[in-house]
């Protein structure tokens, strides 16, 4: 349980550092690429809008400037005193009209105003139109195109009026637009499944929008043109929705006060811009999933291999303690050898003895066989003692090498480690090595594994009775204290000790400063990887040639730091 729920840890960790920051990181890029992408694409909606709207435009003021220029044309091709007679003026409108349908009537008025030859369908010959807009107008200006207006007709319409002055008069010529023919221009035009256009004058009266709903917009077009007295094509919003339900296209035209404006509702004009932003996005998104969705999948596999790993390291730990375990006992075979060949040899020498003790018994008389049957008692305690010895020696050498789990138990330093030096006195005394052991009394219980501890006491015993062969005064300190929570164990020896350069790869595994042959380099790496594997620390400090000291700092309860690691 407590081992998934670490790979679980794990996976996360990895998820999230090795996929998740730089998805996010992708996605803010893609989110800025989509940002601008989107607006660019917005301007150029727009721009489009207005690029349309100005071709319409020119549309527009080419059939107003082609009429103008009809009736200026006639103006300057016939006398007043010719178009002032009917059926003169009958003729021309006559071809007038051949030539195009916009054209509804057509009349001649005299300086003063009067109408003074008509030709069309209503009877406004005779009026006098003085006091009219247009006629002023076009009297100030020489040429003019009005509003739509009633007049005597009481018919909305809009007239185009030219002024010519001869060297005994000055006269006018005005001809009507037929309504219908200009708005059916202006309503061809269409964008989009929604988009059309209408005419509007500065005081924002509609001109050509018949029979459609113009109210919205008219109001944001006036305040535009309020604010905009440059008269340059513009796009602005409006209609509701927060004024974003339409997007409005204003252009003036260049011969009235009239504008044209284009409207088109804003998810009709930026369908394709939202289609292509919500694809982007969905791609982004499915992309994003696909990847996080990998990446999870790799973290997971990621952590079953570091789990795998970790199983494996553990596996090779317990190996690498197991061969320094062979070591050790290769190593310590010699000692134990002669440790039990001499009791053995007691045993021998009890058991010819013996021998010796029957045969006199069996030559002597029975007055001696009291004393001798003592003899025999004796001897055989002395062979019963020195067995059980030798039996202690297999024992503790069977179960140093046997341990390899990690086991938790109570047990005293106080005892362990004498039985520990116990193991290699023989060995040291052969080698004249004095074992020191300064043990603080009453230490707490500790919760571990003895038999590893053990073997890191015996394996720095057996390191520092080799680097003390050979020289005088040779000794050994095992100090045990306790320090807060912890076991401190000072291991010093004044052997040859380590050279600098041997100290950063003392515990490296299979580094030795022992000949070919007499080494594997195991055992400082073991030690080091047991310490640590219980919880512990182990340093090392030493000048050559004046011995080294090994400080170990071991938890009194490795089995609570190792679950709470």
């Amino acid at each position: 349980m407590e081992e998934s729920v670490h790979r679980k840890k794990i996976g996360k960790m990895i998820f999230a550092r090795v996929v998740m920051l730089p998805v996010i990181l992708l996605l803010l890029v893609c989110a800025v690429i989509v940002f601008y992408f989107v607006s660019y694409s917005g301007k150029e909606v727009e721009n489009k809008l207005i690029r349309i709207a100005g071709d319409h435009r020119d549309m527009i003021d080419s059939f107003l400037n082609e009429k103008s220029g009809i009736l200026q044309l006639i103006a300057q091709n016939h006398t007043y005193e010719n178009l002032s007679r009917k059926e003169h003026l009958l003729k021309v409108f006559n071809n007038l009209q051949s030539q195009s349908r916009a054209f509804v009537d057509l009349g001649v008025f005299d300086s003063k105003g009067n109408h003074v030859a008509y030709a069309g369908p209503f009877n406004l010959e005779g009026k006098n139109y003085l006091n009219e807009t247009w006629f002023k107008m076009v009297s100030q200006n020489g040429l003019f195109i009005s509003d739509e207006f009633l007049g005597f007709r009481q018919i909305p319409h809009f007239v185009i009026a030219v002024k010519k002055k001869d060297s005994l008069s000055q006269w006018y010529l005005r001809a009507t637009i037929d309504t219908h023919f200009f708005n059916a221009l202006v309503d061809s035009i269409r964008i989009g499944r929604t988009g059309h256009a209408y005419i509007i004058n500065r005081e924002g009266i509609l001109k050509a929008m018949e029979g459609k709903d113009s109210s919205s917009g008219i109001i944001d077009y006036f305040n535009y043109i309020e604010k905009n007295k440059d008269n340059t094509p513009s796009s602005f919003f409006g209609g509701g929705m927060f004024d974003m339900k339409y997007i409005y296209c204003a252009v003036p035209l260049t011969k009235t006060n009239w504008a044209l404006i284009v409207r088109q509702e804003t998810l009709d004009a930026y369908f394709p811009l939202f289609m292509a932003a919500a694809v982007s996005v969905l791609i982004i998104l499915t992309g994003g999933t696909i990847v996080v969705v990998t990446g999870f999948i790799m973290a997971s596999n990621m952590a079953n291999r570091l789990r795998v790993a970790n199983a494996e390291k553990k596996e090779m730990k317990t190996q690498l303690i197991i061969a320094g375990k062979l070591a050790e006992v290769g190593e310590m075979s010699t000692g134990i050898a002669h440790e039990i060949n001499n009791p053995l040899q007691i045993i021998k020498s009890e058991t010819a003895m013996m021998d010796e003790c029957i045969k006199d018994i069996e030559k002597t008389d029975t007055s001696k066989i009291n004393d001798d049957l003592f003899t025999l008692k004796d001897c055989l305690d002395q062979i019963k003692l020195q067995v059980t010895r030798c039996g202690k020696i297999t024992r503790g050498l069977l179960t140093f090498a046997r341990k390899n789990e990690t086991s938790f138990e109570e047990f005293s330093l106080e005892q362990v480690i004498p039985s520990i030096v116990h193991m290699v006195d023989e060995k040291a005394r052969v080698e004249n090595v004095k074992i020191i052991q300064e043990i603080e009394k009453n230490l707490p219980l500790m919760k571990s594994d003895s038999g590893q501890i053990q073997q890191v006491i015996l394996n720095l015993l057996n390191n520092s009775i080799y680097a003390l062969k050979g020289k005088a005064d040779a000794q050994i300190r095992i100090s045990i204290k306790k320090q807060e929570n912890n076991a401190l164990i000072v291991f010093q020896d004044n052997g040859c000790g380590f050279k600098k350069e041997q100290l950063e790869k003392a515990f490296v595994p299979f580094f030795t400063t022992k000949p070919v042959g007499e080494g594997t380099g195991l055992g400082l790496s073991t030690v080091y990887g047991i310490i640590k594997g219980l919880g512990g620390d182990m340093t090392l400090t030493s000048e050559y040639g004046q011995g080294a000291t090994f400080v170990i700092k071991l938890p009194f309860d490795s089995e609570k730091i190792k679950n709470e690691n």
